[in-house]
């Protein structure tokens, strides 16, 4: 049996991690679409000598066009031209930036292992309600890219270990060894839960 290649692994991981920017140009495109579209139905309007729907393209043009000419910028142009700025730079991020997936790695010589975030918060907060000897409606946990979130709701009257459930949240991220490497931080609420 031959060994795999230590760069297929490091591939896999990546693909794993990020995701594809598919969603975010078919948006592009039908918004495209629909502005050519609407461009064409006015172009069609006002080669048959009709009334505009919202706005006339050859007015636009004509406005831009006097503005340039003319020295002066109305209003009107300069919000078209700070709009047209800001969705450019929005689209050039979106091309430029890889989209990221709520999910972790675990450093393995053998396999490529793939754990999704939300499976890591429902571990960290089992941890939490063992450690806290607390109920399932008294944790709450969420994931991020570099941290992990624990919030802790007291019964009314009653305090909890806040301490104790850090300490296991750290023991159980450490002994995994999740990459990107995640930091636990535990926050009690102010307020106990009636019944809790």
């Amino acid at each position: 049996m031959s060994a795999i290649e230590p760069g297929l692994y490091r591939r896999i991981l990546r693909r794993e991690q990020h995701s594809s920017r598919s969603g975010s140009a078919v948006v592009v495109l039908v918004l495209l679409t629909l502005v050519v579209g609407y461009v064409g139905v006015e172009a069609v309007y006002a080669s048959l000598g009709r009334r505009a729907l919202l706005f006339s393209p050859v007015d636009v043009l004509a406005t831009l066009t006097s503005s340039v000419d003319g020295g002066g910028t109305s209003g009107l142009v300069l919000g078209a031209g700070v709009g047209a700025v800001v969705v450019g730079l929005v689209l050039i991020a979106l091309a430029v930036t890889a989209g990221r997936r709520g999910r972790h790695t675990i450093d393995d010589d053998r396999l490529a292992v793939v754990v999704d975030d939300r499976v890591i918060a429902s571990s960290l907060a089992r941890v939490a309600r063992t450690s806290g000897r607390l109920s399932d409606q008294q944790v709450s946990a969420w994931v991020s890219r570099h941290r992990a979130q624990i919030d802790l709701i007291p019964a009314s009257g009653l305090a909890v270990d806040e301490r104790a459930v850090e300490t296991s949240a750290r023991a159980e991220l450490e002994s995994i060894a999740y990459r990107p490497a995640l930091a636990a931080r535990v926050r009690t609420a102010d307020r106990g839960r009636p019944g809790a």
